[in-house]
């Protein structure tokens, strides 16, 4: 999956939610699900719901208002192609 297809992918599958931030990664199979899940929760945020979007790419709903933490915690841990949307605050 290419960068348009990628966003475009996230584009159609995400709607902002009021409560939880969401974010999308690219798997591979050095970089696997256990892998993100593991660095998820060293950041100290749970994951509310997840959904393959296709074999490699996964969609995380997080217990939390902001990606940017995880975010960063994955990229630091070789996760390249992940895309994020907060939670919409009121």
């Amino acid at each position: 999956m290419d960068q348009a297809e990628f966003s475009k992918a996230f584009n159609s599958r995400v709607k902002v939610d009021k409560d939880h931030a969401q974010i999308l990664i690219e798997l591979s199979p050095s970089k696997t699900y256990d892998d993100a899940i593991r660095i998820i929760e060293q950041v100290g945020v749970s994951i509310v719901e997840s959904e393959y979007l296709s074999p490699y790419w996964l969609l995380l709903k997080l217990d939390v208002v902001d990606t940017r933490p995880v975010a960063l915690k994955l990229t630091e841990n070789g996760f390249s192609k992940i895309k994020g949307i907060n939670a919409k605050f009121s």
